[in-house]
């Protein structure tokens, strides 16, 4: 739901001035009211929004009119999100909101989870990665982790189409359930470094909490992961395996880069795109003393994690690299970690993909990593 459909009210950035980019008004969304609409249980509705900053007020005092009558909604104000959950029956048609704000009229999208239920599913983001990228991704988690369905929410891309990349899903043997959410929503400025100013970016952040309350609540499992990202496990374990049969049902992990060297051998002006399988060079330890004091590898990833949906706390926010308010996502395990591939990447970050020289004494291959590619049937 758009604001510019039904008035000129827009979402006020609360970012100061001087730590915007300049770009930070473009890629800044001011104009979604709300992602989606869905049932998402027999009797309650919930909208799934960016935050609503200057907007609260007139939110707050919208009433929402059903065929099953009329509610006022309950706010939950998260992380860089906003949601508003009410009390309306399956099957009562589209809801009208009137208000301050204005007037409005918008569908529920069904509740999806039945189509994971029971499955071990890998959710990520993705714009334009090329669909070998994310077969290679699917194949990875099929052989090494027990992976059977997959969700995938779709940031706009404009090299193929859903359809193209839902058809490419289900040719992959042994996914039992793949679907393609198309989410064309601005992603949002990314913070000013890497601690402060993180205000802005809502896109991926709605698109999580979404994903878990539209599609995965019944699901066995489900792993948290991007297309550059694949986990190891240190014994053979499957990490779904592992979330579910932990005390919690929450498995959080960290991460390694695994870079490109230039040894000479490679042919970067081949036509035929890298794959994960051409890498396998760990990035050096970086250990340097972080502004709490704490001695840290700077090349050290931020965690990822896979975890029950039934067992995670109602309260909690799926986040990017942890779930918030929720005490089983301070802890990591070093019984898994993944590795993150600087080279399977558009760069739409910053640059990342400029390859070093060689040097044995401090790059070494991963041999984890080079007997996990072993056990994967890359072309089917």
């Amino acid at each position: 739901m758009s604001l510019s459909d039904f008035t000129d009210k827009r979402r006020e950035a609360t970012r100061p001035l001087e730590f915007r980019g300049e770009h930070f008004d473009r890629d800044f969304d001011s104009n979604t009211l709300f992602y989606d609409a869905v049932q998402v249980s027999q009797s309650k509705v919930a909208l799934f929004a960016p935050p609503f900053f200057n907007l609260a007020r007139d939110v707050a005092t919208t009433t929402f009119i059903s065929g099953s009558g009329t509610c006022k909604a309950r706010a939950r104000r998260l992380d860089r999100h906003a949601q508003l959950w009410l009390d309306i029956a399956e099957h009562a048609g589209p809801i009208q909101a009137l208000g301050d704000l204005g007037s409005f009229t918008f569908p529920v999208s069904p509740n999806s989870s039945k189509m994971f239920r029971d499955r071990r599913v890998i959710f990520t983001m993705s714009k334009d990665n090329p669909i070998e990228w994310i077969l290679d991704w699917v194949r990875f988690n099929r052989d090494i982790h027990g992976a059977d369905a997959v969700l995938i929410y779709d940031n706009g891309s404009s090299a193929y189409d859903a359809a193209t990349l839902s058809a490419a899903l289900r040719s992959v043997p042994g996914i039992q359930c793949s679907v393609v959410m198309e989410w064309p929503f601005k992603y949002g400025p990314q913070g000013a470094n890497s601690w402060d100013h993180w205000d802005s970016d809502f896109c991926q952040l709605g698109a999580w909490e979404h994903a878990r309350w539209r599609f995965l609540q019944h699901a066995r499992s489900a792993m948290n992961s991007d297309i550059d990202e694949l986990v190891l496990s240190r014994t053979g374990q499957s990490v779904f395996e592992a979330a579910e049969r932990s005390r919690t049902g929450l498995v959080r992990y960290r991460g390694r880069w695994i870079i490109g060297i230039d040894d000479g051998t490679r042919d970067d002006n081949s036509k035929t795109p890298h794959r994960h399988a051409d890498f396998s060079v760990l990035m050096p330890p970086d250990y340097q003393v972080s502004r709490l004091g704490l001695r840290r590898d700077a090349n050290e990833c931020l965690p990822k994690w896979t975890v029950v949906p039934s067992r995670c706390p109602t309260h909690a926010q799926w986040h990017v690299h942890s779930i918030f308010s929720w005490w089983a996502s301070y802890f990591c395990t070093k019984q898994f970690s993944f590795r993150h591939f600087r080279e399977i990447g558009s760069n739409w970050k910053y640059q990342r993909t400029n390859r070093v020289p060689l040097d044995p004494s401090i790059h070494r291959e991963d041999r984890a990593l080079l007997d996990a590619f072993q056990r994967v049937d890359w072309e089917n």
